[in-house]
Formats: C-alpha cells, structure tokens, sequence
C-alpha cells in the first residue's frame, strides 16, 4: 500500500474512534439524565 493509503485509513480509523466516542458518551449522559429524573421524583414523593 502506498502512503497515501495509509493516511486514508489512519484518519478513518480515528475519526471513527472520535464518532464512536461522542456517541458513547451521549448515550451514556441520556441514560444519567433519566436515572436523575426518577431520583427527583423519588425525592418529591417522599416531600409529600
């Protein structure tokens, strides 16, 4: 493979690593949110 090629893949392969993270990361921060979500609710039921 020439040199160009190998350029090509290493930007792939960390751009894909790049997106794989960020959505990783989303989802892991969605998932957070709802978790803290059903706490306040736990929290202001027992206020009640």
């Amino acid at each position: 493979m020439s040199s160009e090629l190998f350029l090509i893949a290493g930007y792939m392969v960390i751009w894909g690593g790049v997106f794989g993270y960020v959505f990783f990361a989303a989802r892991q921060q969605h998932l957070l949110a709802a978790r803290v979500q059903v706490l306040e609710e736990l929290i202001k039921e027992k206020e009640l």
